[in-house]
């Protein structure tokens, strides 16, 4: 398979050489529309100037019958052009991020949560974020779910096994990933638009069981046309054709109330069905060997004609907006309720094949981002899953959102000989980059993605952060009184918990004094080791390194160091055994010109 770079510029070429043919083919079509017009305009000239038979008005009708077929053709190139146009900027979206430039992507910023467990220390939401390099969902729903994926970890290791098997096989099919992304963008979706018609499917039936208005969709149309041929015939107006359309008005009135709500529900919602039907258009014509995948091509397959047909029903409804044939086919044949009789008729047999298609099309959006990401990345790897063991492990692990070419990694392992790391180092050396690798690297491998890493093991955990807090002066909340309620809803969720934890503390207590951080941080170790719980807790305060002594076997030090050169400190960014002998802040001061000695 092409490496991803090289499979974008492939793609990129293929799509620019498409677009140049039809943009040269739809110039030429534009200038024979100019030439045809010309043409008839000068033939319209000379019959009106000559004693040429007017019969010759044939022929211009039949040139502007041409100009009619090239404009149509111009509109269909046109739209080719646009389709063409969506694959270029898709591609080049992606080759920006193969450089680490997301931003054409959605960032999450909804879905912030400062009071998650983890999510807002691991910069998972916004800008330059973990879902921001992740997403690439074309539906509302499909951004949804990935944000519920990331801030809901697995918590069974078949189901990461499942993501990791669809992030495999999505992955080797670079052509679907591209053309799914662009399926979906093709088609703009209102935010309302999906609550509605679910709204629509889930309602009662209120024509299709209506037996009197059954019986008037069929025998009042007939007698319009039959009050309308007499009417033509007698060349006037028919007292029948009268007594129908009063009759008409009364049912139309009866019933104006649930036509509104069905329009409100369903009306307008055709470009969405639309969006979902090309969706599935893209998945079902693929073979899979993965249980899950095929099984949603095989319904998307199942799905396709149903849906279409939604789809010109919901058209044929929407139609009675059109003020120039609307009200006249309502009044004279009823054509409201003969749509909204066959809506529900549809509804009755089809509803839950839609319910079906939009949840797996949505499912498969989400899939799809990570799979973008499983091709964008093939160095990285994906994690064993060491199940009910809780060991955690890794070699030349990375950040992600760091550049592969020039991000350090690191080796570790967690929760074989210790419950617990105490991680100290000095400002600038790397403990909070790392603690938030393996946070990161654990919420990315519970969703079933690779990492970038040689080697990396994750347990089945859950997981609970306290790196930064936030304090509000509209709620009276201290920075201290946040944090201590961080440190309480983590315990609390440690000590409530069926299933272990990984537990990533960064300088705890940091709202008060020295002694008093000390003495805290302390407790709160120990307490944690009475539980279910592992992790790391970084700390500037090396006197708390005689933990190990105390726990042996249970806290094991490690840190971050820096050297002094020359030209100022060094910092290497790697892991080592031990607690950490130096400081780095009076240094670094003095290197700014902030003091003097």
């Amino acid at each position: 398979m092409l490496s991803p770079q090289d499979y974008y510029i492939q793609q990129k070429a293929t799509y620019d050489a498409q677009l140049q043919k039809v943009s040269q083919l739809a110039s030429k079509i534009s200038t024979l529309r100019l030439v045809t017009v010309l043409i008839a305009v000068a033939t319209g000239i000379y019959i009106i100037n000559s004693s040429t038979p007017n019969t010759l008005w044939w022929a211009v009708a039949g040139i502007m019958l041409v100009f009619l077929v090239l404009v149509r053709k111009n509109l269909v190139l046109n739209e080719e052009m646009e389709g063409i146009k969506l694959f270029i900027i898709a591609i080049d979206n992606e080759q920006q991020a193969l450089e680490g430039n997301y931003s054409a992507f959605a960032d999450g910023q909804v879905y912030f949560d400062a009071l998650h467990p983890y999510s807002y220390d691991l910069d998972l939401f916004g800008k330059h974020t973990i879902y921001q390099m992740l997403c690439r969902a074309v539906t509302l729903g499909g951004e949804t779910l990935l944000a519920t994926k990331l801030s809901k970890p697995a918590l069974s290791k078949e189901e990461i096994i499942s993501q990791q098997q669809i992030a495999r096989e999505l992955s080797s099919k670079p052509d679907l990933l591209l053309e799914f992304r662009v399926a979906g963008v093709a088609v703009k979706e209102d935010p309302r638009d999906q609550s509605r018609i679910t709204e629509w499917l889930q309602a009662p039936d209120v024509f299709a069981s209506d037996k009197l208005l059954a019986a008037a969709i069929i025998v009042m149309p007939l007698l319009s046309l039959a009050g309308i041929a007499y009417s033509v015939y007698t060349a006037g107006f028919s007292p029948m054709l009268m007594g129908v359309l009063l009759v008409n008005g009364i049912i139309a009135k009866r019933y104006n109330a649930k036509v509104n709500e069905t329009a409100r529900q369903v009306g307008n919602t055709s470009k969405l069905i639309l969006k979902y039907e090309r969706l599935l258009q893209q998945i079902s014509g693929n073979q899979f060997t993965d249980a899950r995948l095929k099984a949603i091509a095989n319904n998307a397959g199942r799905s396709l004609t149903e849906i279409a047909k939604l789809r010109k029903l919901v058209n044929a409804f929407d139609s009675r907006a059109n003020n120039m044939v609307g009200p006249l086919m309502n009044i004279f044949f009823l054509f409201n309720f003969i749509n909204l009789v066959r809506l529900e008729k549809w509804k009755l047999q089809s509803s839950q094949l839609l319910l079906q298609a939009i949840e797996e099309m949505i499912e498969t959006d989400a899939n799809i981002s990570c799979a973008v990401y499983a091709f964008n990345h093939p160095a990285n790897v994906y994690p064993t899953i060491s199940g009910d063991d809780k060991l955690m492990s890794g070699k030349n692990l990375v950040h992600p959102l760091l550049h592969a070419k020039t991000a350090i990694g690191n080796d570790f392992t967690l929760g074989k000989n210790e419950q617990f790391y105490l991680l100290t180092g000095a400002n600038m050396t790397g403990k909070s980059t790392f603690i938030r690798t393996i946070g990161v690297s654990l919420v990315m491998a519970n969703i079933g993605l690779p990492l970038p890493a040689a080697e990396l093991s994750i347990p089945v955990v859950d997981l609970y952060t306290s790196m930064r807090v936030t304090d509000s002066v509209q709620d009276d909340i201290s920075y201290f009184k946040a944090e201590l309620n961080r440190i309480k809803s983590l315990m609390t969720a440690v000590k409530q918990a069926s299933h272990p934890y990984l537990i990533l503390l960064d300088e705890p207590l940091r709202g008060t004094n020295s002694t008093d951080k000390q003495q805290g941080t302390r407790s709160i170790v120990e307490n944690l080791l009475g539980y279910d719980a592992r992790g790391i807790i970084a700390t500037h305060d090396t006197i708390l390194c005689d933990l190990e002594e105390h726990y042996p076997g249970r806290v094991t030090n490690y840190h971050f160091e820096s050297t002094v050169e020359a030209t100022g400190l060094k910092f290497d960014f790697k892991l080592k055994r031990g607690g950490s002998t130096s400081n780095n802040a009076t240094i670094l001061m003095r290197l700014m010109g902030i003091i003097n000695n």
